[in-house]
C-alpha cells in the first residue's frame, strides 16, 4: 500500500469536511394533510472519518498536525466546528444526553467541576454569643 504524503490542500479539505450544518429540517405531510417538521441531526464529522476519506490513519493526521503549523491550525478550526455541531444537536435533543456528555468530554476536553458536598457541623456556643 502506498503511503500518502502530506499536501497543503488537506487543510482546506479538512475544513470543508467539518463545515456541516448541524441539523436539517424537513417538512413531512401526514395522512390527514397536515404538515409537521422533522429535524434530523447531521452525522458528526470525526477525524477518523476524514482520515479514511483521504486514505490515511488518525495517527498520520496527528503527525501532520505536529509537523505542519497550517495543518495544526486547520485541525483546531475543525475541532471548533465539530464542537459546535455537537453542542447544537445536544441542546436541541437530537443526541442522547449520555452520548453528548461522553462525547463532549472526550472530543472537546470538557469536564465536570462539581465537587461533592462536604458536611459542615455548626456548634453554637452560648457563652460566645453573650459577648
Amino acid at each position: 500500500m502506498k503511503k500518502i504524503k502530506y499536501q497543503a490542500e488537506f487543510c482546506d479539505e479538512l475544513l470543508k469536511f467539518f463545515d456541516q450544518i448541524a441539523f436539517h429540517v424537513t417538512e413531512v405531510q401526514k395522512k390527514d394533510g397536515s404538515i409537521t417538521l422533522l429535524e434530523t441531526a447531521a452525522q458528526l464529522p470525526t477525524f477518523a472519518a476524514f482520515a479514511k476519506k483521504i486514505g490515511v490513519t488518525r495517527q498520520e493526521l496527528h503527525g501532520w498536525e505536529e509537523k505542519y503549523p497550517a495543518f495544526a491550525y486547520a485541525c483546531e478550526q475543525a475541532r471548533d466546528r465539530q464542537a459546535d455541531i455537537l453542542i447544537q444537536n445536544s441542546l436541541r435533543g437530537n443526541y442522547a444526553a449520555s452520548f453528548a456528555m461522553f462525547t463532549a468530554k472526550n472530543l472537546c476536553g470538557w469536564r465536570e467541576n462539581a465537587r461533592p458536598l462536604e458536611k459542615v457541623e455548626v456548634v453554637w456556643d452560648e457563652k460566645e454569643s453573650e459577648n
